[in-house]
């Protein structure tokens, strides 16, 4: 399957990105180009092949997910969920993450939507993965808008066709990772570009 970079919403990215960066200057933003150049080297898969899926109805499970959900696709989000959803016995489609949630956990998913910024970009591998960027995309990679995890999977959701979302397990209150200022901007940060995505599709949440 031939590989060209997409960027699906040229102006919701640069909302995001304004977003972001007024939020969390701490990041390293000025390291995204360097990111998606390193991105870019690591002979990646065409997001193309998200395609076979039927994404009519998807369910994005977020790490602190309790309740199951039936859909036509099934989207983890990070290693950590795959896993979880492993031990109740369902078969993920998807994994969304930057691999700093149990990585090993991308490779319980049929595909892995890979996500390298500025401050990760070293330590990502090659992979039959799907990479996403988080600036103007080059090679094998895609933009698909969203910051976190978290609502770059429902962008993604959105981008691919889902006509209706169902979200288990986004409380932003609820950290399992850490417990700290940027986390909580990062939360902040999801739950209004969520809300953004619901404006344009039905989003349902457990």
């Amino acid at each position: 399957m031939s590989c060209r970079p997409v960027i699906f919403e040229p102006l919701e990215w640069l909302y995001v990105m304004r977003l972001a960066t007024r939020l969390l200057p701490e990041l390293s933003f000025h390291r995204d180009e360097e990111a998606a150049g390193v991105a870019a080297s690591l002979g990646g898969v065409s997001i193309d092949v998200l395609r076979d899926f039927d994404w009519s109805s998807p369910v994005v499970y977020m790490p602190p997910f309790e309740r199951l959900a039936s859909g036509s696709v099934v989207v983890a989000v990070e290693g950590y969920t795959a896993r979880k959803l492993e031990r109740r016995n369902v078969r993920v489609d998807v994994v969304v993450s930057d691999l700093d949630f149990e990585p090993d956990g991308v490779w319980l998913g049929r595909w892995a939507v890979v996500h390298v910024h500025g401050d990760n970009y070293w330590r990502v591998p090659r992979g039959p993965w799907v990479y996403t960027v988080q600036s103007w995309p080059r090679g094998c990679t895609f933009n698909i808008s969203g910051f976190t995890d978290g609502d770059r999977a429902v962008y993604l959701a959105y981008y691919m066709g889902a006509k209706e979302i169902t979200i288990s397990g986004f409380y932003p209150h609820v950290v399992l990772k850490r417990d700290d200022a940027v986390k909580r901007k990062k939360l902040a940060l999801a739950s209004l570009l969520i809300k953004r995505v619901a404006s344009r599709v039905s989003v349902g949440f457990l």
